[in-house]
Order: C-alpha cells, then sequence, then structure tokens
C-alpha cells in the first residue's frame, strides 16, 4: 500500500537558521555487545559441534575441522551482512553519507528527487530510501537507512522531512500486511 504525503509545511518546517545548522547521524556499525554476544554464541555452536561429533564416533580431529569449518564460514558470512559505521551529514546545501572504506555520497537538496519510506502497519518506520536524480530525467536510489543500524532513526526522519524541498515526493509504504 503506497500513499503520497506532503512533506513539509508551513507550520512544521524549521526557521531558516535551524535548518542551516549542520547536522550529522552517526551509526556506530555493530556494537561491542552485540560482538561479544557474537563470540559466546559462536564457542557455544563451537562446543556443540565438536560434542555431537564426537558422540556420533568422529574423531576429535574431524570435529574440529567440521567446527572450524562451520563457525568460519558463519564470521565470513557476519562480516558480509554486518552493517559498518556511517555518518549522513545535513547541511544547508544538500545531504552527504560516509561510510567506512566506500566513496562518500553527496546530494544536494534540489537533487533529491523522492523519499521512500517503508513502516509496519502500526506506522512504525523501518527504513528510508534516499533517491537523487541522474541526468535530466533519471532516477537514482542513492542510499537506505535501516532502523536499527542509525541510533535516533526517528529524529533523523522528522529532519529529513523538514529538509526536503517541498517538491519532493515523499512515498509511504505499509510493509508486511
Amino acid at each position: 500500500m503506497q500513499s503520497d504525503i506532503p512533506l513539509a509545511t508551513p507550520e512544521t518546517a524549521l526557521p531558516t537558521e535551524a535548518t542551516s545548522a549542520e547536522t550529522v547521524y552517526a551509526s556506530p556499525g555493530v556494537t561491542t555487545t552485540r560482538k561479544i554476544g557474537t563470540g559466546i554464541f559462536l564457542a557455544l555452536v563451537a562446543a556443540f559441534t565438536i560434542f555431537v561429533a564426537v558422540e556420533q564416533g568422529a574423531n576429535v580431529l574431524v570435529s574440529t575441522i567440521i567446527g572450524a569449518l562451520f563457525i568460519g564460514g558463519f564470521i565470513a558470512y557476519l562480516k558480509i551482512v554486518a552493517p559498518p559505521p556511517f555518518r549522513i551529514i545535513f547541511t544547508q546545501a544538500g545531504l552527504r553519507r560516509e561510510e567506512q572504506g566506500m566513496e562518500q555520497v553527496e546530494i544536494a537538496w534540489p537533487n533529491v528527487v523522492k523519499v521512500k519510506e517503508d513502516r509496519f502497519p502500526n506506522g512504525l518506520p523501518i527504513s528510508v530510501a534516499i533517491f537523487k536524480r541522474v541526468g535530466t530525467k533519471g532516477l537514482h536510489r542513492a542510499f537506505i537507512v535501516y532502523r536499527d543500524d542509525l541510533p535516533g532513526f526517528e529524529d533523523f526522519l522528522a529532519d529529513l522531512k523538514r529538509r526536503v524541498p517541498n517538491e519532493t515526493r515523499w512515498v509511504v509504504d505499509i510493509v508486511h500486511e
């Protein structure tokens, strides 16, 4: 279900001096608590794998190799899907996303053509995708930000709504209906 909603109205828009200030939203990436929890989980999985292999009659060397392969594959998977630290900076001229190990994405406010917000049926926002103008008529998704990856996601969303130009399309998708 999609709906276009109007953006900043004169009543909700920030005064010029408030939107001219640079605002930074930072994501820590994977937190230390999650890293420690994952390490404990992997140790338990390794012990369980070795126990099952020994219980089924495999010798300790075979069970250790099986456990090491399983855990190595799981760690590689986590490296691929783990969110890297990033920063999104709102300035008077536009927005910029800086991500560790990636090229910086910078978009001037007039080039933000569409914002797509995904929400649960209860109204809780899940993610926001920002689309930029490519060429004269083209549209390209510049980046997407997920609720779990950015502390203060609601503040980020409200600030984005205040800063994008009024002619920018804001699409709300209700997901998981």
